[in-house]
């Protein structure tokens, strides 16, 4: 598939995935909390084993919330594991060692360099698992609510929720600009590199300047409806003991895999 259609699809209001899962009525702080102590603890996995038995654990998760097949591999395969084994690859050549066990056209390849890469790997599949769970269960005002819940600056939560709607306006935008582009053979075969870049280059340009002029807009028309940075819109319930309990038990769930990675890592110098 072509670049161009991956970014007609963006669409952030439709990440969510299913509706009546536990999961899905899960309070968004508890899964906040439990998504951010999760990829702390796997980027301070030792050992590429947890790791990966969180990703094998996500991926249960996405079929049980019933996710479509390629939405799964668009999610968590097709981008995720394509990063994974470029920075597989790239460490392995590069990270260096003291042992060496392989050679590849002269590129010697070292115990440590191959043990580091895998861990990599390893961290970066299950990180985005975890957050792809996260927003498949998780709508985006649930997010941006509790966001401001845990005192995330209000500028930073508006930002990033202007960001989030006005990105599918803008990957459609682009879409429209750049078929008519290529409807007057601005993107022909015929047509040099040099000259391709040039065209493609207008484009965006085009598009940076409408997003300047929308946003003056948009700013305008909040500004006449009343908007400023102390408004409210929503009235936040506060979070019950149920669910403080629930993100202890995260927390402490994150921080007992880690204590047993560190054991895990022990015995195995031991040995």
């Amino acid at each position: 598939m072509r670049l161009i259609n991956y970014v007609q699809e963006v669409d952030f209001e439709r990440l969510v995935v299913g509706s009546s899962s536990a999961i899905h009525r899960l309070d968004a702080r508890v899964k906040l909390v439990g998504a951010f102590a999760l990829i702390f603890c796997i980027i301070s996995m030792k050992q590429p084993l947890i790791p990966l038995f969180i990703f094998c654990a996500a991926t249960l998760i996405c079929f049980g919330i019933k996710m479509p097949l390629r939405i799964y591999l668009k999610r968590l395969i097709l981008l995720p594991f394509s990063v994974a084994i470029v920075v597989l690859v790239v460490v392995i050549f590069t990270y260096g060692g003291e042992h060496q066990v392989a050679s590849f056209f002269g590129w010697p390849i070292y115990h440590e360099s191959c043990s580091f890469a895998v861990l990599l790997f390893a961290r970066i599949i299950a990180s985005i698992s975890v957050l792809s769970v996260f927003v498949a269960t998780t709508e985006v005002m649930a997010v941006t609510e509790a966001m401001l819940w845990f005192k995330v600056p209000k500028v930073m939560v508006d930002l990033a929720v202007m960001m989030l709607r006005y990105i599918h306006l803008l990957s459609g935008e682009s879409v429209r600009m750049y078929r008519a582009q290529a409807s007057r053979c601005g993107f022909s075969s015929r047509l040099g590199y040099k000259q391709k870049l040039n065209n493609l280059s207008t484009v965006a340009g085009s598009l940076i300047l409408r997003a300047l002029k929308r946003g003056e807009r948009v700013y305008a028309a909040m500004l006449s409806r009343g908007y400023t940075t102390d408004s409210e819109l929503t009235e936040i319930e506060p979070l019950s003991a149920k669910n403080a309990l629930f993100c202890v038990i995260i927390i402490v769930i994150s921080v007992l895999l880690v204590i047993v990675d560190r054991i895990w890592l022990g015995v195995g110098t031991c040995l």
